[in-house]
């Protein structure tokens, strides 16, 4: 009974989450194409993290439950590189560097 209200309650908190996200996002003005990935792939990779945070804290015995997890985990982490260099590159554009810039 604790593991399912446990999932209800993890499954209720990132919905509530969502719709503070959707509502914050509907105020604000109009986005590109590229910022609405990026933010889909923020909330994707939040709820990715919550389920891995879940499944670590609890004893899993079965060896394709554990697959999963470890696939979503690894997915997870490589979601949030691709995040991270779009952030860092947005960064660049509006800071003016350029890659090829050097000292010369």
């Amino acid at each position: 009974m604790e593991v399912v209200m446990s999932a209800v309650a993890g499954e209720f908190v990132s919905k509530f989450i969502s719709f503070l996200m959707n509502k914050y996002n509907s105020s604000r003005h109009p986005q590109s194409e590229e910022e609405k990935l990026v933010e889909r792939l923020q909330h994707l990779l939040m709820r990715a993290g919550t389920m891995v945070e879940e499944a670590d804290m609890r004893y899993i015995t079965n060896s394709g439950m554990m697959m999963q997890l470890r696939t979503l985990s690894e997915a997870m982490y490589r979601g949030y590189g691709v995040l991270d260099n779009s952030r860092y590159r947005d960064l660049q554009d509006t800071a003016g560097f350029d890659e090829c810039s050097g000292y010369g």
